[in-house]
């Protein structure tokens, strides 16, 4: 951008905490719970977060879902908003159905939690990053269509660490199947493939979900089959690569290996013994192939993946609406209309 956005919310009366706040919700996720807003500026409660409802809600910049039991959902619906942060045509000033608003929850819990991250939010960002610095070709990342090819359409941040590597976010609000989760990693598959190293992180908001998620990564990502263990190679890629390493260094050195290597060479010649194995060591040996194509024939993906998961320990509304009988998909959520006070208990 040319210019400072959070300046532009400063302008229309928001001090600094307050416009930052704002971009964070704008960005990640549209709605916000008053916790969330006490999280991010590190203080409970009180007159401070009233006169911030009180006035985004005058500047018709949110709008107040009720959820019941005194408890309520803010939406960031304004389009100015979004149009100064480049998002004019952004999903978050919608309204969607009760999942949808509670993984943009979430979302917004996990990236108050790594304020300090490096993150691609946008999809040209995550398809330059991918395409530029990667150097993934674009058919390779996970797309869907709607009048054009839209790539990244999840909308969860991916952060980069300090060296490069991606950290995929998926955010479960509460799924009662792992279908959506298996299209997931179905639709991104080919990128995890291309990347050299990358990192999944799974995040809901019970254990039974993540244990079930464990289950489904490790069907679709054998932890064998990406340590390359097959019948060719039945101690792992790792193995083979370092006995042809060690046999190449014997024979050139007539001999002269360390203990370690030498008990490496023994368990190799009785495990490396097919034709295949030895025209990989006569095409190791003179340059016709490599560790990265060694790897691509043993390993089901060139990659060095990490899954973890984690149970976020926070509480959502959301649900609360359907003890009145609202379907679980129903985007008939109700909102109090911009004259209203907003209600400022939780």
């Amino acid at each position: 951008m040319e210019y400072d956005p959070i300046q532009s919310f400063e302008a229309i009366g928001y001090v600094q905490r307050e416009a930052s706040f704002l971009y964070l919700v704008a960005v990640h996720s549209g709605y916000f719970l008053r916790r969330q807003y006490h999280s991010f500026t590190g203080r409970e409660g009180g007159r401070m977060t009233t006169r911030f409802l009180t006035k985004a809600h005058r500047h018709r910049h949110i709008q107040v879902i009720e959820c019941g039991q005194r408890r309520h959902i803010y939406h960031l619906t304004a389009k100015p908003i979004y149009a100064a942060l480049g998002l004019a045509g952004s999903q978050h000033r919608r309204i969607k159905s009760d999942a949808y608003i509670k993984s943009r929850l979430m979302v917004l819990d996990f990236m108050l939690d790594h304020l300090d991250a490096d993150v691609l939010i946008t999809e040209a960002a995550k398809v330059d990053f991918f395409t530029t610095q990667c150097g993934v070709k674009l058919e390779l990342l996970p797309q869907s269509y709607k009048g054009r090819p839209l790539y990244f359409s999840d909308n969860f941040p991916i952060l980069v660490t300090r060296i490069g590597v991606p950290r995929f976010t998926f955010f479960d609000e509460g799924q009662v199947s792992s279908s959506r989760f298996e299209n997931f990693l179905e639709q991104y598959q080919p990128l995890f493939r291309a990347l050299r190293a990358s990192e999944l992180i799974y995040l809901a908001d019970t254990e039974a979900n993540v244990r079930r998620a464990k289950v489904v990564f490790e069907r679709g990502f054998p932890a064998d089959r990406l340590r390359g263990i097959t019948p060719l190679t039945p101690l792992g890629v790792d193995h083979f690569l370092k006995f042809l390493r060690a046999r190449q260094f014997f024979e050139a050195e007539g001999g002269g290996v360390l203990s370690s290597e030498l008990q490496l060479l023994h368990e190799g010649e009785s495990l490396y013994t097919t034709l295949e194995h030895q025209a990989l060591y006569a095409a190791w040996k003179a340059g016709a192939t490599n560790e990265e194509k060694i790897r691509e024939r043993f390993q089901q993906a060139p990659l060095r993946m990490t899954f973890t998961t984690q149970v976020l320990p926070y509480s959502y509304p959301i649900y609360t609406l359907r003890q009145d009988g609202q379907p679980e998909e129903s985007d008939a959520t109700h909102h109090e209309t911009p004259h209203q006070t907003p209600a400022m208990e939780t």
